[in-house]
C-alpha cells in the first residue's frame, strides 16, 4: 500500500490475507474486506501488479491508510519496486487507466458526493470498491435511498493503446448510450443518476438481484422478451445507435475481419497447431453462415454484446440489463450465445427460446428464425473472439491475459461446431 502522499509504503509482518472463495483479480471487494478485517487496512486498489494463477496469488497496489506506524520511505522488496515503477509512469503511458493514478480517487469521490447530493440522495457512508481492472472501475456507494454504483470506463478517448498499430478498442461509450436509450425508452433501460461524458463516468441505481438467482421461468421469459422488444424498437433506425455510442459490428464487418480472426493472431498463437489448422478450415463455412444469416431477413439492430443472467437484474418484477460496454449495432441473435449458459438450464428452456423468437415473426417464418438462431450461435462465438482480440491491446498485463484466455475459449467454441 502506498500512502496518499505517494512517498511512504506500508510494511506489515505479513502483507498477505486469505480469501476463502476463488478469486478473479478484478473482483476486489473480497480481498479488500479481508485486508480490513485482518490488517486494519483501509484503501482502494490502484492496479493489479500480478495475477499468479499457478500460485493462486494476486498482488495489488493499494492507496489508503492503516492503523499502526509501519510506514517506510522505501524497502528492498520486489513488490515495492514494482509499485514504484507503476507510480513513476507518465500520465500518457499506454494501457494505464486514470484510476491507477494517485489522486484519482480523491477526484472521483468528490464528483460522486456532489452528484448524489444534487440528486437528493447524499452519501451515508464510505463507498466500497467492487471491481477494478483495465476495462472499468466500480464503487458501491451507500445512500439513504439504497446503493448507487459508480462506474469509470476505458474508452478510445481515454486510453492510449499498447502499440500504435493496436486494433481499435471496440468499447461503447456506455454513459452516453444509457442516457440516450433511457431517454427514448424510459423504463426499458436503466437511467443513469449522473454521467460525465468526457471522463466516461456514471452513477447507476441498484437494479436488484441477478437473473441467475431466479427459478421462475416466467421471469426469464419476461427478461428475454423485453430484450427482444428493445432490440426490435431500433430495427428501423440503426444509425441512431451509432450516434449514441454503439460500435459498428454488422455482419459485413465480421465477414471483412474473418481472415484476421482465424489467421495468425495473439489468440490463435495459443492454440495447438492442429487446432489452428482446424480453425482455418472453418473459413468457408463461416462465410456461408454470415450470408445465410443475413438472408433470413432479421434486421441488424441493438446488440448488448455480453448478455447473460449475471448482467440482467430483477427488482419488483422488472428485469433490466446492465453492463452495456460491449453494445453494438449487429445481428440481434448474436446476444444469445452468451445468454445461453450450461450452468442455468432456464436460459435454454424451450419456453424462453420460443418467447424470444416469437418477437421476430414479422420478419421471417418460425422455421427460418430457428435456422437463424443456429447460425447465430456459430457467429456469436466469432463475434466474441473479435471482441477479445480488439480489447487485449488496450489493457495492462493482467487484464490482457484475461482477454486472451477469453479469446481462446471462444476460438475453441468455434471448433466444437
Amino acid at each position: 500500500m502506498v500512502h496518499p502522499d505517494g512517498k511512504s509504503i506500508l510494511m506489515t509482518p505479513s502483507g498477505q490475507v486469505l480469501v476463502p472463495d476463488t478469486l478473479w483479480f478484478p473482483n476486489v471487494e473480497a480481498p479488500l474486506r479481508a485486508l480490513h478485517d485482518e490488517l486494519g487496512v483501509e484503501g482502494y486498489v490502484l492496479v493489479c501488479l500480478e495475477d499468479d494463477r499457478d500460485a493462486e496469488r494476486v498482488d495489488y497496489l493499494l492507496v489508503g491508510s492503516a492503523t499502526g506506524d509501519d510506514w517506510v520511505v522505501d524497502a528492498d522488496d520486489p513488490l515495492v519496486k514494482a509499485a514504484r515503477l507503476h507510480l513513476d509512469l507518465p500520465a500518457d503511458h499506454p494501457v494505464t487507466p486514470a484510476w491507477t493514478r494517485l489522486g484519482w480517487y480523491d477526484e472521483a469521490l468528490a464528483w460522486i458526493e456532489d452528484q448524489l447530493t444534487a440528486a437528493g440522495s447524499p452519501l451515508t457512508g464510505v463507498p466500497t470498491h467492487v471491481r477494478s481492472w483495465g476495462l472499468s472501475n466500480v464503487l458501491r456507494c451507500p445512500t439513504a435511498a439504497g446503493a448507487v454504483y459508480f462506474k469509470a470506463l476505458a474508452h478510445s478517448t481515454t486510453i492510449t493503446p499498447a502499440q500504435p498499430d493496436s486494433l481499435p478498442l471496440l468499447f461503447a461509450h456506455e454513459p452516453r448510450l444509457l442516457r440516450h436509450l433511457s431517454d427514448e425508452r424510459p423504463g426499458e433501460v436503466v437511467a443513469p443518476v449522473a454521467i460525465d461524458d468526457e471522463r466516461v463516468w456514471m452513477l447507476l441505481p441498484d437494479l436488484g438481484t441477478p437473473l441467475a438467482a431466479e427459478t421462475d421461468v416466467e421471469v426469464w421469459i419476461a427478461a428475454i422478451r423485453g430484450h427482444a422488444r428493445l432490440q426490435r424498437s431500433y430495427a428501423s433506425s440503426p444509425d441512431r445507435l451509432l450516434e449514441f455510442g454503439c460500435v459498428d459490428r454488422r455482419l459485413t464487418i465480421l465477414d471483412d475481419e474473418l481472415d484476421g480472426l482465424l489467421g495468425p493472431n495473439p489468440v490463435t498463437d495459443r492454440l495447438e497447431p492442429a487446432e489452428r489448422d482446424q480453425l482455418l478450415s472453418h473459413t468457408k463455412r463461416l462465410r456461408e453462415a454470415i450470408t445465410e444469416l443475413a438472408d433470413v431477413g432479421v434486421p441488424e439492430t441493438l446488440l448488448h454484446g455480453d448478455l447473460h443472467s449475471g448482467n440482467l437484474a430483477v427488482r419488483d418484477g422488472q428485469v433490466l440489463a446492465f453492463d452495456w460496454t460491449d453494445a453494438a449495432l449487429s445481428h440481434p441473435f448474436l446476444d444469445l450465445v452468451t445468454f445461453f449458459d450450461k450452468r442455468h438450464d432456464l436460459s435454454r428452456d424451450p419456453r424462453v427460446v420460443d418467447a424470444y423468437l416469437s418477437e421476430w415473426e414479422e420478419f421471417a417464418p418460425p422455421a427460418d428464425l430457428r435456422r437463424a438462431l443456429a447460425l447465430a450461435e456459430q457467429l456469436g462465438a466469432l463475434h466474441q473472439l473479435m471482441t477479445s482480440l480488439y480489447l487485449h491491446g488496450h489493457v495492462g498485463e493482467a487484464s490482457q491475459e484475461s482477454m486472451l484466455r477469453g479469446g481462446v475459449y471462444w476460438a475453441r467454441r468455434l471448433l466444437e461446431q
